[in-house]
C-alpha cells in the first residue's frame, strides 16, 4: 500500500521524530511511505504532488492534517483513508476530532481512550476506533546491555517531560453548580485513585448523585471534562515530583518549567529543555529512566519504550497495558497513589547495580522484540488493509 504521513508542529519533537520512523518501519514492511513536512514553506505543493496520484492512507498524530482528507483544495472527495494516531487523551482533541473527515480511522495508546470514544461519539462516525500504542524511537546502532557498559553511564536516574506546577482547578472561581460538582468530584475520585479512567470517575461521580453518564451527557459535558483531565494529569505529577524532591532522590531533568521545583530541591538538576532526538542520546547514558503516565491507566507511552530500547531500566507508573506487555524482572512499576514509596523503591534499586542491569536488558529484550515502530506498523498496516 501507499501512505502518505504528514508532519506538523510537536513539543520537543517527538511527535516529528514518530512520523520519520514509522515512516521507515512501512518502508522495511515494503509499504511506500512518503512524508510531507506541514511546516516548510513549500507545503502546500509537497501535499499537491503526494495527492496527484492519491494513496490508500494518509496519517497523522493528533489528528493533524485531517483536513487534508476533507473536500476542498487538495482534493474533491477524498478516496483514501485519513488515520489520525493520537498519543493523549481525546478530551484533549476534541475539536479536531469532530471536524475531521467522515470516515477516518483514529488510533489511541490507551484502551480506557478508545472506550471513551465509543460512548462519545455517534454511530458510524468514524471508519475505526482502534487501540495502538506508539513504539520506540531508537537510535541507528543498537544499545550495547553489557555489564560493563551499564556500569559505564552516568546518569543515575533521568526524568523528561514538562513540570506544569502545582495546578489550581479552572474551577475555584465557579459559582455552586450542577457543573462545578460535577467536575470538582470528579477530579477528586481520580486524584485519590489514580490509576481511575475519566470515563469511569465521571460515571461513579453521577451515580453517587443518583445520576447516569448518558452518551447524550457525555458528549455535553465532555468540554469541561478536559478540564477535568488536564487538572488530574499536572496534579499527580506534581505529587510524584515533590514527593521525590522531598526524599532527597537525585535526578536528571530535561524539559519546560522546571526551575522553581529545582530550585526547592538541589538533588534535582536540570540540564536544559532538550528535544526528543537529544533525549535518545540521555537514555544511553541513563541507568535508570522514571515514567509518569500522561493521563492514561490501560496503555503504553513512547518513554518507556523508547527507554527499554536504549538500555536503561525503567521505572514506570503503573497501567493495566504494562501488567499484561511486561513481567516484574522487565519493567519496574509504582503506585501512583503511594508516592512516597516510589522513593524508596527507586533507592533500592540504584543500590543494586547487577539486579539494575539485569532489569534493564531483559526489558530491552521484551521492547526491541514486541514494542518498536515496526511492530506498531504492522499493525498499523493490518487495519488500514481491512478498511480499503
Amino acid at each position: 500500500m501507499r501512505f502518505v504521513l504528514v508532519k506538523g508542529q510537536s513539543q520537543y519533537g517527538s511527535l516529528r521524530l514518530h512520523v520519520a520512523q514509522l515512516a521507515e518501519a512501512l518502508g522495511e514492511l515494503g509499504e511506500h511511505a512518503r512524508i510531507v513536512d506541514l511546516t516548510a514553506q513549500d507545503a502546500a505543493s509537497q501535499l499537491a504532488f503526494a495527492l496527484a496520484d492519491p494513496p490508500d492512507c494518509v496519517i497523522g498524530f493528533n489528528g493533524v492534517g485531517g483536513e487534508i482528507a476533507l473536500p476542498g483544495r487538495f482534493v474533491a472527495q477524498p478516496s483514501f483513508v485519513y488515520a489520525g494516531l493520537y498519543v493523549d487523551h481525546p478530551v484533549h482533541h476534541l475539536d479536531r476530532l469532530t471536524a475531521g473527515p467522515a470516515g477516518q480511522a483514529v488510533f489511541f495508546l490507551d484502551r480506557s481512550h478508545v472506550d471513551f470514544m465509543h460512548r462519545w461519539t455517534l454511530a458510524g462516525a468514524f471508519a475505526h476506533i482502534g487501540f495502538l500504542p506508539p513504539g520506540a524511537n531508537t537510535l541507528p546502532i543498537p544499545a550495547d546491555t553489557s555489564d560493563a557498559a551499564f556500569a559505564a553511564r552516568d546518569i543515575g536516574l533521568l526524568f523528561t517531560g514538562t513540570y506544569r506546577g502545582q495546578p489550581r482547578p479552572p474551577w475555584s472561581d465557579w459559582t455552586e453548580s450542577p457543573a462545578r460538582t460535577l467536575v470538582e468530584r470528579t477530579a477528586d475520585h481520580m486524584i485519590a485513585r489514580g490509576r481511575t479512567p475519566l470515563l469511569d470517575a465521571a460515571a461513579a461521580v453521577l451515580r453517587e448523585a443518583g445520576g447516569e453518564l448518558s452518551s447524550d451527557l457525555l458528549r455535553q459535558a465532555a468540554p469541561l471534562l478536559a478540564m477535568v483531565q488536564a487538572h488530574v494529569e499536572a496534579a499527580l505529577r506534581h505529587r510524584t515530583l515533590t514527593a521525590l524532591g522531598d526524599a532527597g532522590v537525585p535526578m536528571n531533568v530535561y524539559g519546560l518549567g522546571w526551575e522553581p521545583l529545582c530550585q526547592a530541591y538541589p538533588s534535582f538538576r536540570h540540564g536544559g529543555v532538550g528535544s526528543f532526538e537529544e533525549t535518545l542520546a540521555l537514555l544511553r547514558r541513563s541507568r535508570m529512566v522514571l515514567n509518569i503516565n500522561n493521563g492514561f491507566v490501560a496503555g503504553g507511552h513512547e518513554r518507556v519504550f523508547t527507554a527499554l530500547c536504549a538500555g536503561a531500566a525503567v521505572v514506570s507508573e503503573a497501567s493495566a497495558y504494562y501488567d499484561e506487555a511486561f513481567g516484574p524482572d522487565e519493567l519496574a512499576t509504582c503506585d501512583i497513589d503511594r508516592p512516597d514509596e516510589i522513593a524508596g523503591g527507586i533507592a533500592r534499586l540504584s543500590n543494586d547495580i547487577d539486579a539494575l542491569a539485569r532489569l534493564a536488558r531483559a526489558g530491552h529484550a521484551r521492547a526491541t522484540t514486541e514494542h518498536r515502530w515496526a511492530n506498531r506498523a504492522w499493525d498499523l498496516v493490518e487495519a488500514i488493509r481491512a478498511l480499503r
